[in-house]
């Protein structure tokens, strides 16, 4: 080996000698490498855009020829390639209509050097009620407005009409379901008021509009709309309001609905006899109350259970991973028993009610990443209702840390069957959602700790180890 070390001395001052002359005409091949003017709007890589169709300029420098692409229709790049220099490049985006943020990818190449920048476009604002009329009776009484918007807004009743529209103050309604309360109408005049919504620039108006007290406009009003019968029939008494004249049609495929006929029979109460119900199906028709002449045309709709019914909304409840309460309805005319098949889910304390009964359960936490499943029967003599409840698996965070020196990282493939959710710390402060193949460019070499946090990660692969010196997989 000595000799062999001599030889090879030997060889190399001979190759230096000959050499000697043509050793300042070689050409060391470039690094490639792309800089990108950074503007002090755009956040952590993010490349920010209003709703509304609009350009912004990408000035970078590189020393390679280069390309630009982006991954959506909606959002173009021009020029998309071109040689070595200082180059500008524009986005344009075309407007976005929907009440949605929604983004894009804009990667910047020169041979193995890669920039990929987040294109974030705003949503459409948007401040909507669902109907921008509400009409009262002369009575009065509280009315809901629903509102559909992606801002806060509040609102305000024109001056005219405080003393008769003003809020209710109700725990059951959302932000977005707000319910007024109307007084009565004693001035003899029909009246309107206005409630103006606000959410910045944006606006939206609700008008209110009130009958008089009088009999001058074409009225028929039902009591109630609705009616629910067990299915051991019953006589239900239908009250109605109206200064017309009226004809009650009856459905005539429904046989099981009759009118009960007495000599106290009023023009304003009509009583219906349902007929009990021997099958196992619900059933269900409307009676119409009509005015040909004034176009009036009001509707009770009656829904009678079927024979020894026990009925839920839905045959089977995801629940979360951690501990909870689980309530539903169960719309009955039978007693039943309440039996569950696995320990992790009990019934809370019961209620009872003569038609629909409220179950509460309490689940326990699942600490397992498994998913897991119980089922709940509500049995009662011929009968039998199952409900199947899933509580998905708890999600575990897996963590990798890569300690490395460079100005470039790419980050590594990680994959796993219900892999979601990464987010990737590049270690000079700034982080982004993972994905692959993303690269990062820092402003000096010095050694970072890349971390990398993910959801239903199995298998993680390194494109390279340059510049790596720590790998922690500890709690991956």
């Amino acid at each position: 080996m000595k000799k062999y070390s001599w030889m090879l001395l030997a060889g190399l001052f001979i190759g230096l000698a000959a050499c000697s002359d043509d050793k300042n005409n070689d050409t060391p091949a470039q690094t490639p490498n792309i800089t990108v003017e950074e503007k002090e709007e755009w956040e952590s890589g993010q490349i920010l855009f209003g709703s509304t169709t609009g350009s912004q300029v990408v000035h970078f420098t590189t020393n390679v020829a280069w390309t630009a692409k982006t991954d959506q229709e909606w959002c173009k790049v021009q020029p998309t390639s071109g040689n070595a220099g200082d180059v500008s490049v524009t986005l344009t985006l075309e407007e976005n209509t929907g009440y949605d943020e929604r983004n894009a990818s804009f990667v910047l190449t020169a041979g193995t050097a890669k920039k990929t920048f987040k294109i974030v476009q705003k949503q459409k604002d948007a401040l909507m009620a669902t109907s921008a009329t509400v009409e009262m009776d002369a009575a009065g009484g509280n009315f809901t407005v629903e509102m559909q918007s992606n801002l806060s807004f509040d609102y305000e009743i024109d001056d005219a009409a405080t003393a008769w529209i003003a809020p209710v103050e109700t725990k059951g309604l959302t932000t977005t379901h707000l319910q007024f309360n109307a007084q009565p109408n004693d001035t003899g005049e029909k009246r309107e008021g206005k409630i103006v919504f606000r959410a910045g620039e944006l606006s939206e108006t609700v008008t209110v509009y009130q009958a008089a007290a009088d009999t001058s406009t074409p009225t028929l009003v039902l009591t109630q709309n609705e009616y629910t019968v067990g299915s051991d029939g019953e006589e239900i008494v239908i009250e109605l309001k109206s200064n017309v004249e009226y004809e009650m049609v009856m459905p005539q495929e429904a046989d099981w609905l009759s009118e009960v006929t007495t000599r106290s029979m009023s023009t304003y109460t009509r009583r219906i006899l349902v007929a009990p119900n021997d099958g196992y199906d619900m059933r269900e028709a409307d009676i119409h109350f009509v005015n040909a002449s004034e176009e009036i045309d009001e509707v009770v709709h009656i829904v009678q259970v079927q024979k020894d019914a026990i009925l839920v909304a839905k045959q089977s409840y995801p629940v979360g991973a951690e501990a909870g309460q689980l309530d539903f309805v169960v719309n009955t005319n039978v007693d039943f028993e309440v039996s569950v098949s696995a320990g992790w889910i009990r019934q809370a304390p019961k209620t009872r009610g003569l038609v629909e009964v409220p179950l509460s359960f309490v689940y326990d936490a699942n600490t397992n990443e498994e998913s897991r499943e119980a089922v709940i029967k509500l049995s009662a003599e011929g009968v039998e209702q199952s409900i199947t409840v899933v509580q998905e698996g708890e999600k575990t965070v897996s963590r990798v840390s890569i300690v490395h020196s460079g100005l470039t990282f790419t980050a590594p493939l990680i994959t796993g069957t219900s892999f979601s959710d990464g987010v990737i710390s590049w270690g000079d402060g700034s982080s982004e959602e993972y994905s692959e193949e993303t690269s990062h460019t820092y402003q000096n070499e010095n050694t970072h700790t890349v971390v990398i946090e993910s959801v239903g990660a199995e298998e993680i692969t390194l494109p390279d180890l340059v510049g790596v010196s720590e790998i922690d997989l500890s709690a991956f």
